[in-house]
């Protein structure tokens, strides 16, 4: 006479995630007979069947197992280890239920399955469902969203992937409890990587750097001084090591519409320039300092060559203070290479002092104070 069995299954919402491996749900029943009695330490065969939407719902997934009872009549599975009938066990959205498990067993363990079961599945396992859900998922030891995130919020802005709300304080904390790793931001898009991190090796300074891509991706440091503040506040462009409260380690722009003009700092004649020049006007004034203390000032009708404006005439101050014009090698107090011209008076200028010169238009002739009388030269 065929037996009839009474089954009784509890679902363990539980998930088993390992590492390179699927993932797995638990899943226990008791079987018992026609009499109510218990089959222990007996071999059965299983089939499991994941069903979305309904008891009649289609099969996403199907499996085989064959596990024995143990001396209480228990089973104990886990889904997702069988033999695969239909569809992927780790690959089941479980957002997209309801969900419902239909066992079918063979109590002698074969597959001629006399009992079936149906139930649905009222939650899932955590893990599970943020593997293969539209919101959270978790890939290895990874967990994401495709959506926005609010963190004390509901609001959402279009574009804005984070939103950070507080009453007092929306602040966000990135931590780093190595003495040897450096807490830091990645900004990255197809045209390079933007770093920012306290340098610990330097003095905890923080630094701005540009990349090709992530340094664990492989990615190599192609701009390491464009930004350094030290923990006195000073602040380096170019240049890791400030001095001063702003240290420039190369040449400065500074753009003023609608004339485009241009301040810079570079390293010409083995010393510190500024120069004051315009991008496309042709036109320029450059103050350089030398190894020796000299100054140049320089007006230039080519616009700026490399680092350095294109001179026309110049003017050279030494740190003796002779002065030359047109010329960087001045002699005297005074050096002129080149005409000078005195626009001519009529009349002798007042309260002169011996040495005193001018250019007489009357008599056209050079006149030279002598400290009594206004002499002519010739």
């Amino acid at each position: 006479m065929k037996k009839i069995i009474t089954f009784c299954a509890a679902i363990l919402m539980t998930a088993s995630v390992f590492a390179q491996a699927p993932e797995k749900m638990s899943y226990q029943a008791v079987i018992r007979d026609a009499g109510n009695t218990l089959i222990t330490d007996q071999a059965i065969g299983m089939q499991i069947s994941i069903l979305q939407g309904s008891i009649f719902g289609a099969s996403v997934y199907v499996e085989t197992q064959a596990p024995n009872t143990n001396n209480n009549g228990l089973v104990s599975i886990e889904i997702g280890s069988g033999t695969v009938v239909n569809g992927t066990f780790n690959t089941i959205d479980w957002s997209s239920g309801p969900y419902f498990i239909k066992t079918e067993t063979d109590p002698t363990g074969g597959t001629s399955y006399t009992i079936t079961g149906t139930s649905q599945l009222l939650s899932v396992p955590y893990a599970l469902f943020a593997k293969n859900s539209s919101g959270w998922q978790t890939i290895d030891d990874t967990t994401h969203t495709l959506n926005q995130v609010g963190i004390g919020t509901a609001s959402s802005y279009p574009g804005v992937e984070l939103v950070l709300s507080d009453d007092v304080f929306a602040s966000q904390v990135i931590e780093t409890s190595g003495t040897t790793t450096d807490a830091e931001i990645w900004l990255k898009n197809p045209k390079g990587v933007w770093r920012m991190h306290g340098d610990q090796s330097d003095g905890n300074k923080l630094k701005f750097g540009l990349w090709t891509d992530y340094s664990e991706a492989g990615g190599s440091n192609i701009l390491s001084k464009a930004l350094t503040i030290d923990t006195l506040g000073r602040v380096g462009m170019g240049t890791t090591s400030p001095k001063e409260r702003l240290q420039l380690g190369d040449k400065m722009f500074i753009h003023a519409e609608p004339v485009v003009q241009a301040i810079m700092y570079n390293q010409f004649w083995n010393g510190g320039n500024w120069e004051y020049a315009s991008d496309n006007a042709a036109s320029g004034i450059e103050f350089n300092s030398s190894n020796s203390g000299a100054v140049a000032i320089w007006t230039a009708v080519n616009g700026i060559s490399g680092n350095q404006v294109l001179p026309l005439s110049r003017i050279m101050i030494l740190n003796n203070g002779n002065v030359g014009i047109n010329t960087t090698t001045p002699a005297r107090s005074l050096h002129i290479s080149d005409v000078m011209r005195l626009e001519p008076r009529a009349s002798s200028p007042s309260s002169p002092a011996e040495g005193d010169i001018y250019m007489d238009s009357t008599t056209h002739k050079l006149m030279v104070y002598d400290g009594s009388t206004w002499q002519a030269c010739w």
